[in-house]
């Protein structure tokens, strides 16, 4: 009796078992049981202004740079500034020794007066010849000349700033021994200046001093060869400085034509010229940058998705009298989730846009469809594990959860 009641109990705890076990399987797995169906908006064409831009990183640099350096060699005897500093134009920023330089100014000098003598004499002479007479202006003009050469290099020995603004960088001190450029210094320009007859990183990379302006500002880039046939003067550009979250405006200045090759990729520089005088640009800081090369204002748009191919020509589903009618439409430009619309429909006609959406037994397999709205980016969303196409803005029509 016992042993037939244990038999019964034992029976009895494996149908719990299977029955809890079938439960628990069930409970687990019914969230991902879904069923797939087609949801559609509808969306009005609405006009938008589309645009089509370049992006690429640069570098922001003055719009105007003056690359010192002595054209005279010597011992500097001061450096009247340091990094930081405003200077005005020509206010002097450092010398150099100019005893030699006064030397070699007064030796000229006197040949000059030797020359002028000659020269005098010859012309008092009634047998001077007329070669004579030629060879003696000539060592007047040559020792005139010489004289010019002394007082331009006595002048070098004091360093000026040609233009007005901030010193960038100091690489000398008193008592330096300093190599003349053998040109004046000074001088300034676009993009990176000029001192010293150099310009640009390399001028920068020699210069003793480096003064820069900071209330004009341009940003270097590059493009692709693929890019290059787009850009051209003038077109406007939209830059954010990084760390910035406030955008700057400039316009294209120059497009360059001489490609530069690094690690097997061709690029062509532009430089960006900045609107106005921004505040918070550094030199050497880096920037993202949009070039914006079409515009197109009062375009006839609707969502991408909405767009299909059908016998190889673009059609839409528009809503006529309430019933679907596919519509031939010629597209121009398309910009993510907006496309144009050249031909085939009219400001407020009504297009169909499908997209795919599972409905599952739970909340947590359900589908939230967003409205559709004419802004850029309008157009069917669904949540779940279904997709939808663009993204929705101010709910105009379309099906709730």
């Amino acid at each position: 009796m016992r042993k037939t009641l244990a038999r019964r109990n034992v029976a009895i705890a494996v149908v719990i078992v299977l029955v809890g076990g079938g439960g628990l399987w069930w409970w687990t797995h019914r969230s991902s049981t879904t069923t797939t169906a087609a949801t559609q908006t509808t969306v009005a064409a609405s006009v938008q202004t589309l645009s089509q831009s370049i992006s690429a990183t640069g570098t922001i640099t003055p719009a105007v740079q003056s690359n010192l350096r002595f054209a005279t060699s010597g011992t500097v005897t001061s450096v009247a500034v340091k990094v930081g500093d405003k200077v005005s134009a020509n206010q002097q920023v450092a010398t150099i020794d100019p005893a030699n330089a006064k030397i070699a100014v007064n030796l000229a000098a006197a040949n000059v007066n030797a020359a002028s003598a000659s020269l005098t004499t010859a012309k008092s002479s009634s047998t001077t010849t007329a070669a004579q007479l030629a060879a003696a202006n000539s060592q007047l003009a040559s020792a005139n000349a010489k004289l010019a050469s002394a007082q331009a290099s006595l002048t070098s020995t004091t360093l000026v700033s040609p233009i007005a603004g901030t010193v960038a960088s100091v690489s000398m001190s008193v008592g330096d021994q300093v190599a003349g450029s053998g040109t004046s210094s000074g001088g300034s320009g676009g993009s990176g200046g000029s001192g010293s007859g150099s310009s640009g990183s390399a001028g920068a990379t020699t210069a003793q001093i480096v003064v820069i302006t900071t209330d004009s500002w341009t940003v270097t880039t590059s493009v692709s060869s693929g890019d290059l046939p787009s850009l051209k003067q003038g077109l406007q550009a939209t830059i954010l400085p990084s760390g910035s979250r406030t955008p700057i405006f400039g316009t294209v200045s120059t497009v360059g034509v001489v490609a530069t090759t690094s690690g097997g990729v061709t690029t062509f520089p532009v430089t960006i010229a900045v609107t106005g005088s921004p505040a918070g640009l550094y030199a050497g800081g880096s920037a993202n940058v949009s070039i914006t090369v079409r515009e197109i204002a009062d375009a006839l748009t609707v969502p991408t998705a909405a767009v299909q191919t059908a016998n190889g020509q673009s059609v839409v589903m528009k809503v006529v009298n309430g019933q679907p009618v596919s519509t031939p439409v010629q597209v121009g430009m398309v910009q993510g989730p907006l496309t144009q619309i050249t031909s085939g429909l009219a400001e407020g006609d009504q297009v169909i846009v499908e997209g795919r959406a599972g409905f599952g037994t739970s909340g947590s397999t359900g589908t939230r469809t967003r409205g559709t709205g004419t802004g850029p980016g309008a157009g069917a969303g669904a949540g779940g594990p279904g997709s939808g196409a663009g993204s929705g803005a101010a709910p105009t029509a379309g099906p709730t959860p």
